[in-house]
């Protein structure tokens, strides 16, 4: 059973909401994201994965514009849920 965590997240001074699905892969966790919200869903579409490694949640590669502030919530979001720090590195 693939185990499912809600987070909540500010974006552009706004509350919203998330559903996180863990995955195990190798040695690494991925959380696939979900936002309980259709039109940040569809601008998070295809950068919604989070890689967990070391210890840190790699937040890299960060898309330009909305996306890219999107991500780096729903990422901060993540980090602050599980209290662990965030890496830039390119997964």
């Amino acid at each position: 059973m693939i185990p499912i965590i809600s987070i909540e997240f500010e974006y552009r001074q706004k509350t919203y909401y998330a559903l996180v699905r863990i995955k195990e892969r190798n040695n690494t966790k991925e959380y696939h994201v979900t936002i309980m919200n259709g039109m940040l869903e569809q601008r998070l579409y295809g950068h919604h994965i989070f890689v967990e490694e070391d210890g840190e949640f790699k937040i890299g590669p960060v898309p330009e514009k909305d996306a890219g502030q999107l991500r780096l919530a729903v990422g901060m979001a993540l980090c602050r849920h599980y209290n662990k720090p965030y890496g830039s590195k390119v997964v």
